[in-house]
């Protein structure tokens, strides 16, 4: 990398972000096997991700209520993402899945799903994040669907429900308090690109307000990935407001 921060900038416009504690020469073996998948449009702009690289295979869905899945392999150790996505998937879908392309080096977080149904409006975008992990959406499927010869179970579902519901709100509140802060720490009118490159434990620090906390230890101990995030700088006039705001 010649300029490294021009390169980072333009690697994060690709989709192609810093894993957690990854150094230089994985990240750079990463690059060039992802370079060899084929390259998906961002349609939208909320993240200033333009394109990214990945395989995408139309697939009936197995299960009736996912339209989509990313599935993730590994090759030489580096985790390659792949998306199945049903023919009659809503428009916006792809995108929301390319999201979870794009998060693929990073650990699993709570707020990934609300990421990326930053893709969406509406109801969509305010109550997507319902579930965490697709079994969850399937325990309670099933659970309703016992319930037609066990009625007993609806309780159980109304149980379920009322929990998802709650931990969904107050997830929404840390999230959201978080997006302040990184607008307030970056200076940045959208805080949407900053929040991909950020881990759970880094996104809870902001949503309690120590965001130059997380920053410090993020550059002391991730040293890479701290310098991804100071390029976005340099692209934050190229990102909108989301329509829904955040």
């Amino acid at each position: 990398m010649h300029n490294f921060k021009e390169d980072l900038k333009e690697l994060f416009l690709e989709g192609i972000l810093v894993g957690e504690k990854e150094d230089p020469d994985s990240f750079l073996k990463r690059v060039h096997k992802l370079k060899k998948l084929p390259v998906n449009k961002f349609k939208n702009p909320v993240f200033g991700v333009e394109t990214v690289y990945v395989t995408v295979e139309k697939k009936k869905a197995f299960i009736p209520w996912f339209a989509a899945y990313t599935k993730f392999e590994y090759e030489d150790g580096i985790v390659i993402p792949k998306i199945e996505i049903s023919p009659f998937a809503p428009k916006e879908t792809l995108d929301h899945e390319l999201v979870h392309a794009i998060k693929a080096p990073h650990e699993d977080s709570i707020f990934e799903e609300f990421l990326a149904f930053e893709t969406s409006e509406g109801l969509r975008k305010l109550l997507g994040p319902l579930f965490f992990d697709p079994w969850e959406a399937n325990i309670l499927a099933i659970t309703i669907l016992l319930g037609f010869f066990v009625p007993f179970l609806y309780i159980a579902a109304l149980g379920l429900s009322l929990f998802f519901a709650f931990r969904l709100y107050r997830t929404r509140r840390l999230f959201n308090k978080a997006l302040q802060e990184i607008s307030r720490v970056f200076n940045a009118k959208n805080p949407l690109p900053y929040a991909l490159l950020l881990s759970e434990r880094e996104m809870k620090l902001f949503g309690s307000n120590q965001g130059e906390l997380a920053l410090k230890v993020m550059e002391t101990e991730d040293p890479l990935r701290y310098r991804q995030i100071s390029a976005l700088d340099a692209i934050k006039v190229l990102v909108p407001h989301s329509k829904n705001g955040s």
